[in-house]
């Protein structure tokens, strides 16, 4: 299914939009599975948990965030990822990708595609995947996190003071525009930490490297 992302986004944008619901504000419960164009900025609150079937789509139509203090899990397999990306390919449909804040339980992702997150010149918010001071840690695997278009830490991926797992995950094309350290994935004071079995490759800074 990742392997086929390119395929089932040209498929996407060529069934009738208005059959799909919109999707934006505070979330719990399970969504999918199924597509949605986000449309707003997405949060899960303290307290609150938010499952995602396998076999789902976020077609984000702007630069929306997801903003998670609750529980936060979107598993998908092999054959029916996840997909958080945008809903056209033009630069105002790239997303502000996913946060883990204010004590958020460890966030599990599995067969997820994150792909074609902007988050420009903020000093707020980092990378693709961000899990924040406070935030209890990220387990990804068998995902691909790509295309990310960001301003400083860690591409891809950043975990402040967390645990961390990544597992048999791509993570590619990711450019940052002032900091040629941490070009795909940022750890800071992450003493429980685990990378393994991934592929890195073309991610690149302004300022050099690889």
């Amino acid at each position: 299914m990742l392997k086929s992302y390119l395929l089932t986004t040209v498929f996407i944008l060529a069934a009738p939009l208005y059959a799909q619901p919109q999707l934006s504000g505070p979330q719990s419960g399970t969504l999918g599975p199924g597509t949605y164009i986000v449309v707003g900025e997405i949060s899960v609150l303290s307290g609150n948990s938010l499952t995602i079937a396998p076999g789902t789509t976020f077609l984000h139509n702007g630069n929306h965030k997801w903003l998670i203090s609750g529980q936060f899990t979107a598993v998908g397999t092999d054959e029916d990822s996840i997909l958080f990306v945008r809903q056209n390919p033009i630069s105002y449909h790239q997303w502000g990708g996913l946060h883990f804040i204010d004590g958020a339980p460890v966030a599990n992702l599995d067969y997820c595609v994150v792909d074609h997150c902007l988050l420009g010149f903020s000093m707020d918010y980092f990378a693709s995947i961000n899990v924040y001071d406070g935030g209890s840690g990220l387990s990804l695997t068998h995902c691909r996190v790509t295309n990310a278009n960001m301003y400083f830490y860690g591409g891809a991926v950043y975990v402040n003071n967390a645990s961390v797992l990544i597992d048999s995950c791509l993570i590619s094309n990711n450019y940052l525009a002032n900091n040629p350290r941490g070009l795909s994935v940022y750890l800071v004071d992450c003493s429980n930490a685990e990378l393994l079995n991934s592929e890195f490759g073309h991610n690149q800074s302004s300022l050099g490297g690889t």
